[in-house]
């Protein structure tokens, strides 16, 4: 089990008072706080071993090759991929899904069609659109019900055989929605011959992920959500499916000749990673890895959902205040909120005088707030360091924001 008073220890950042009070973090959704082993394993690379991988044969480049390397199997065990060549580093889920988009979408036909959900994060909104425009591809979207769960009935209707791609949210970053991934890939396997991507954002920091057992095609993986640093992120695909896609960057290490008038590529993963990479946060990112698996991601998610009824029961109980939650039994530790007649970023500046850190936006899930005729929001979400007494703060900091904004 997690005890957070101990391993609140682990963060440096919650030495901190914010406005003469304790530091209540809730944005972790946004990103999350770096534990010390994080933070001290890439000081180690820049102290001790620092050189470009790959590019080596003395020291202190084999050292950190073979560290950066070693990261791979790390996320391949964390989330049991089939293999580690099958772990692709990008700068996040972001370029992850700029990347798949843009490799998968060129081999489609005109008038091919690509399916995602109404509460998708930009993300996974804005890659497809772009990559639809410049092939004349369809996006249809489907229908997120008024309890924030996706319409079944209504993905069943748009899959058809021209449906090429479906790529939809792991947990909704807005309204804690899990939707039943196994669920979606047996209707698109049956009705299609589409790959299913799943955007594993906010699902893989808080919940175990067996992607052999989802039978999903490809997993983008945000690592500064996870206790990593940013700009170190994880695109998984199944092998075949990869092998199979041309690579979106050209240049150093992802060649294997290189001629006047053309080139071949390396192996996979290599020739989706062009350029020195980010060797340093994906060493950081290890060490996220390994702080994860030694909690047990059991223990995470069991975490994540005691402290999500919890937090659903007490923000509940605040007159005045609106929550976008699902209905659901299980799902994530989110809560976007808003207030009739106040802004969100009035209650979220109200919130950071009790030392209380929310975001206040859209959240990068603009269309959605639009048809909730919702201009912004102000959202908390809880992770492991977070506990009952984070939510009781924050609770009564928004109790007494309401009072002094209405």
């Amino acid at each position: 089990m997690i005890k957070v008073s101990d391993l609140k220890k682990d963060f440096p950042i919650f030495d901190r008072e914010i406005n003469g009070k304790r530091l209540t973090y809730l944005d972790s959704g946004a990103t999350s706080q770096k534990p010390n082993s994080v933070i001290n394993e890439m000081t180690n690379v820049y102290t001790n071993m620092n050189a470009n991988v790959h590019r080596g044969t003395y020291v202190l480049s084999s050292e950190t090759t073979a560290k950066y390397e070693e990261v791979r199997n790390k996320l391949k065990n964390f989330i049991n991929a089939y293999s580690s060549d099958e772990i692709i580093f990008a700068k996040g889920c972001t370029e992850g899904f700029n990347f798949l988009a843009n490799s998968i979408c060129k081999d489609l036909n005109a008038g091919d069609e690509i399916i995602l959900s109404e509460i998708e994060h930009h993300a996974n909104i804005i890659p497809w659109q772009m990559a639809a425009a410049k092939y004349n591809l369809k996006i249809n979207y489907i229908n997120v019900s008024e309890s924030f769960e996706l319409d079944f009935d209504h993905l069943e209707s748009l899959l058809n055989k021209n449906t090429k791609v479906v790529s939809i949210v792991g947990e909704s970053n807005i309204s804690g929605m899990l939707p039943d991934i196994k669920k979606i890939n047996s209707l698109v396997k049956d009705k299609t011959d589409a790959v299913y991507i799943v955007d594993g954002a906010q699902l893989v920091p808080h919940r175990k992920i067996d992607v052999q057992d989802l039978g999903i095609d490809f997993l983008c993986v945000s690592g500064h959500k996870m206790l990593g640093p940013t700009g170190i992120g994880v695109v998984w695909g199944r092998k075949e499916l990869l092998e199979n896609l041309d690579p979106v960057y050209g240049g150093g290490d992802m060649i294997e000749e290189v001629f006047y008038d053309t080139a071949t590529w390396a192996p996979i993963p290599h020739k989706f990673e062009a350029g020195t990479p980010p060797y340093v946060e994906a060493i950081g990112l290890g060490a996220a890895v390994d702080y994860l698996f030694n909690l047990d991601m059991n223990n995470v998610q069991k975490h994540s959902d005691d402290l999500r009824e919890y937090a659903k029961n007490k923000l509940g109980n605040i007159d005045g205040l609106n929550i976008i939650h699902t209905n659901s039994k299980l799902a994530g530790c989110t809560f976007a909120m808003s207030v009739d007649g106040v802004h969100a970023t009035d209650i979220s500046l109200m919130l950071d005088t009790f030392g209380v850190a929310v975001r206040a936006g859209h959240h990068c899930v603009q269309p959605f707030h639009r048809k909730l005729n919702l201009d912004a929001t102000f959202r908390a979400t809880g992770y492991i360091y977070n506990d009952e007494e984070d939510f009781d703060i924050l609770s009564n900091a928004i109790e007494e924001s309401i009072k002094l904004l209405t």
